[in-house]
């Protein structure tokens, strides 16, 4: 199979997260739950602590965010830069301003 997302298509939807505010999307689900892609959006500072459940690799197309997992220095994550998250990571996410990110998660991330 392949498939396309045109960009008025990406269908963003708020996630309800306290201390964000951040919408998400993902129009790509492979079989069986394998993977998942899509686009995150972070429409104004915001700070979330967050579990990942799954393994993410994430591109920021704009924007910049700050991941500081428990115990260790923040890393800051600006447009061009590449991103991988292990599944079990416990970190405080924190954006200044605004970020935007292309994501692809495996397994499928679900809310």
């Amino acid at each position: 199979m392949i498939r396309i997302v045109p960009s008025n298509q990406r269908q963003l939807k708020t996630f309800d997260a306290p201390g964000a505010s951040v919408q998400v999307s993902d129009p790509i689900i492979g079989a069986d739950d394998c993977l998942s892609a899509g686009f995150t959006e972070y429409a104004a500072a915001s700070r979330l602590e967050w579990t990942f459940e799954y393994n993410e690799v994430f591109y920021m197309l704009d924007g910049s965010l700050d991941l500081q997992e428990d115990g260790e220095e923040s890393v800051t994550f600006r447009a061009g830069d590449l991103g991988y998250i292990e599944k079990g990571s416990k970190v405080v996410i924190t954006v200044p301003e605004r970020a935007y990110m292309v994501h692809v998660t495996q397994p499928a991330w679900r809310e």
